[in-house]
């Protein structure tokens, strides 16, 4: 009887536990399901338009004179813009799995440097970005900003909800 009694309660707890992570399955809230359906939105895109969606974002951000250079023989930069009188180049790679590599952001910022003669740079991707990419771009935080998709999925969803905002105060 005190063996019954034992499993009852190993089964009674695991049904427990079951439960509660089906509760927080279902209780994800909406603001996870939208930004997982906007980075799903932004990853399927062509890299061009990524760039052009990109560039809106720059554009509502504040930024101003918002051109998009990228394609063949863009030096490492799609898009010229400028933040606060600073000029700011910003690199787009539309990834779905493969995360941006130190290499790359190497090439980014010689390029934003030496060619660009820019201020600031910005280097936006749906995916995310390696270890030691990361650690690169923490070292010239104070010359370049990282977006991966995820933060990338929250600035269009803020924006969305200012847009809202405003359209309800009209």
């Amino acid at each position: 009887m005190l063996i019954e009694l034992g499993e009852l309660l190993t089964v009674g707890i695991s049904i427990t536990f079951i439960a509660f992570l089906v509760w927080l399955a279902l209780r994800k809230s909406r603001k996870d399901r939208l930004l997982n359906l906007t980075l799903e939105n932004l990853k399927s895109m062509t890299p061009k338009d990524f760039e052009y969606t990109t560039a809106e974002i720059l554009r509502r951000l504040g930024y101003k004179d918002v051109k998009v250079i990228g394609g063949s023989g863009d030096l490492g930069v799609d898009i010229l813009a400028y933040k606060d009188g600073k000029k700011v180049a910003v690199q787009c790679k539309k990834y779905i799995s493969k995360k941006v590599t130190s290499p790359e952001l190497q090439l980014f910022i010689g390029m934003m440097i030496t060619e660009y003669k820019a201020d600031k740079g910005l280097y936006v991707t749906t995916s995310y970005y390696t270890r030691d990419a990361y650690h690169l771009a923490m070292k010239h935080k104070d010359k370049l900003e990282i977006w991966t998709g995820r933060t990338l999925a929250e600035i269009l969803l803020r924006l969305q909800q200012q847009e809202q905002q405003s359209l309800k105060k009209d």
